[in-house]
Order: structure tokens, then sequence, then C-alpha cells
């Protein structure tokens, strides 16, 4: 990570563990007025790129795993689940299910491509929109209320993906 990604996360941090954490710790309940959302006052910026000849990855926060071979999120954790799943994007979306207790998912369910548009972004490299689509998606539960967590966690996990996969852009479709 570099120091732009840790851009006040040591206070946000402080003022999550005294506030909010310490709260939900003493009464066991979520009070979300006392929680400080982060603020970057740095813009992320990098090299252009030419997304015609890009390598994509879909990052879902809709919580969709395989039952087949994974187990689901930990929706009830009040704390969050701060692990990812990976499936082909070749799976069919009946083989697919959703564990993630703050969103309704009505929607998804009833058409996947709302959160997970495979077929939407084949036929933008069929156009050649996209210059290619990586044959892994990266689901993980969208409620993780620890900043701190996602980044060491999440964000390193996905990392991971994009440099093992060689990865140019990644489309985040938020729950």
């Amino acid at each position: 990570m570099s120091s732009q990604d840790n851009e006040n996360l040591e206070r946000w941090t402080e003022h999550f563990q005294k506030g909010w954490l310490k709260n939900f710790v003493d009464t066991k309940s979520i009070d979300w007025k006392l929680y400080k959302y982060v603020r970057n006052e740095q813009t992320v910026s990098g090299k252009g790129l030419e997304l015609s000849k890009a390598r994509l990855l879909l990052v879902s926060s809709a919580g969709a795993y395989l039952p087949s071979r994974d187990k689901p999120f930990y929706a009830a954790n009040l704390l969050g689940d701060y692990t990812i799943r990976t499936f082909p994007a070749s799976t069919p979306f009946s083989e697919l299910e959703y564990a993630h207790d703050h969103y309704d998912q009505t929607s998804v369910r009833d058409d996947a491509q709302v959160l997970l548009p495979l077929n939407h972004l084949r036929n933008l490299v069929d156009e050649k929109v996209i210059g290619s689509l990586s044959e892994t998606v990266v689901s993980f539960m969208g409620y993780q209320p620890w900043v701190g967590r996602v980044m060491k966690k999440t964000l390193t996990a996905i990392r991971k993906i994009v440099q093992e996969e060689a990865i140019d852009a990644v489309l985040l479709v938020p729950s």
C-alpha cells in the first residue's frame, strides 16, 4: 500500500475504535450516527489506459459465491466479512448464491446482470470497446465497516489477483 492509500487511515481508525466500535462492543448495537466515513483529499491518479486494449476484472460486492465449492460469506457478522470469493466468468448465474444481509436480493436473483454484468461486458469485448475480460470474477460482501480491514485484507486479496492475472482495469459493481 502506498502512503496515498493510507491517507487519514490512522485518524479514521482512532475515531472508529473510540466511537462506532466502542459503542458496538459496549451496547451490542449499531449506531450509524457515530460512524465517520472516510474522506480522502488526494485524487488517485495514474497513467491513462486505452480500454480497447485493456484486460478487465469484474469485482462485485454482491456477496456472490459458488455453494458447490465455497462457504457463504458470514453475512450475519455485524463487524463484516472481509474475505473474497472468486468464480469463473463462465459460471452459469443459476449456480451462484448470494450471502449478504444488507441489501434486497430480489433484483439480483431475478437478473444477476444487475450486479454481475458479464453478458454486457462480453458484448463490449465483442464490440472491441474492451480488450478482454478476465476469466475470474471477484465477489465480496459489501458490508465492511472497518476500513483498515478492507485495506489490509479485502483489497490485498484483490490486488494479488490483479497482479497474477495481469489485469489493467477493474470494474467495481457495488450492491
